[in-house]
């Protein structure tokens, strides 16, 4: 069987200097690309997406709390990972985080080179099953129609 996908293009947002940037967090930071989004974003994201028990979601929100006070730059980096994990875990955790406020256009997108924002992302939703009860599916994000990275979201 072939692989299926499916696009959607996503706006992202247009400006950075809003009030809620007051706070900020570094998604991805590269050569040519800079993705940010508000603290108060970010610490909606790990209330929602991270699946651990109060026990350890708590003292996580408080440090990013705590580190929000003192800095107005944070990196996600820390906050996604554990050093418990084996690194390709930690590097899936980050770039699940990065693929959650692209996709839902919660995040600010500057261009280095160019020297201006990116006003879309398109998501491609993939999937590819050779046999029944076999396969793989995943996201692709686009930034003027080239590859930015990709996520295996499932395998069976």
């Amino acid at each position: 069987m072939q692989e299926v996908s499916e696009k959607v293009t996503v706006s992202l947002m247009g400006r950075n200097d809003y009030v809620v940037f007051e706070k900020t967090v570094i998604l991805y930071e590269g050569e040519n690309f800079l993705v940010t989004t508000p603290l108060s974003y970010f610490l909606s994201y790990m209330v929602i997406e991270f699946h651990f028990g109060y026990d350890q979601l708590l003292p996580a929100l408080e440090k990013i709390i705590n580190d929000g006070q003192r800095n107005n730059l944070l990196r996600s980096f820390p906050y996604v990972t554990n050093p418990n994990w084996r690194d390709h875990v930690n590097e899936g955790r980050v770039n699940f985080a990065l693929a959650h406020f692209l996709e839902q256009g919660t995040c600010f997108f500057y261009d280095k080179k160019r020297k201006n924002n990116v006003k879309h992302v398109v998501v491609e939703y993939w999937g590819y099953s050779p046999a029944p009860l076999a396969g793989a599916g995943g996201r692709r994000f686009y930034i003027n129609n080239i590859l930015f990275f990709e996520t295996t979201d499932w395998i069976s």
